[in-house]
């Protein structure tokens, strides 16, 4: 497999995949730790995109300001997309809290980068897809953090209607409020990389948090919204 055809088709290179492979492999309480030390984690009353109150924030855009935390959380999707051999010809970071997360991605895969607009330019071209792209080429979408679902879908169909195929989606962390479910109607692999389960039992190590507290937001999370 080759990085770039004479067609202009792209894949990711077989080198590119031994060496992500033989890198040292990132694990789940490594990540949760570096996310702890930057304060990514808040508990209190906050309120999400859609209006749910939620006891719990996960708030990814702080590590844009660590260039080492950033690329090692993008590192552990790179890891799991080749683990679980995923199929991409682009990579595209939903709007726009995940554009830093994607150029990485691309980078470390080699793998063409488009940038979807939230609406199309005014002027100009008026594109609302950026970059250079072949019709019936297949997108991968990356995002930070994933509650219903429901802006990676937006994105999905956005980008379907300029005739490319959209068929998996990752992102750091999913808060496991019914994301993959949701996505799975509109036909899209989704996986993520950390979990909400796992967040809180992070935090229950770092005695911020009791097995009781950890139940009861889970249980207020399972609401529907």
């Amino acid at each position: 497999m080759t990085a770039a055809t004479a067609n202009g088709n792209h894949a990711i290179d077989d080198s590119v995949v031994v060496k992500v492979q033989s890198a040292s492999p990132i694990e789940e309480t490594t990540l949760f730790e570096e996310l702890y030390q930057m304060e990514c984690f808040r508990t209190g009353e906050f309120y999400l995109k859609s209006g749910q109150m939620t006891p719990i924030y996960i708030d990814l855009r702080r590590i844009m300001s660590s260039p080492r935390v950033l690329r090692m959380a993008a590192q552990a999707m790179c890891n799991k997309l080749i683990a679980n051999n995923i199929k991409f010809d682009y990579v595209v970071g939903v709007p726009y809290a995940a554009l830093p997360l994607a150029t990485l991605v691309s980078d470390i895969l080699n793998t063409p980068m488009l940038m979807k607009r939230k609406e199309a330019k005014a002027y100009g071209t008026k594109q609302l897809i950026e970059g250079v792209y072949q019709p019936g080429k297949t997108v991968l979408l990356v995002e930070d953090v994933v509650t219903s679902g429901e802006s990676i879908r937006e994105t999905a169909e956005a980008i379907r209607k300029e005739n490319l195929k959209v068929t998996d989606a990752i992102a750091v962390l999913d808060r496991q409020q019914g994301a993959s479910a949701n996505l799975a109607e509109d036909k899209l692999n989704f996986m993520s990389f950390l979990t909400m389960e796992g967040i809180l039992d992070g935090l229950i190590t770092k005695n911020e948090m009791t097995e009781e507290r950890k139940h009861q937001i889970i249980e207020h999370l399972a609401k529907p919204f």
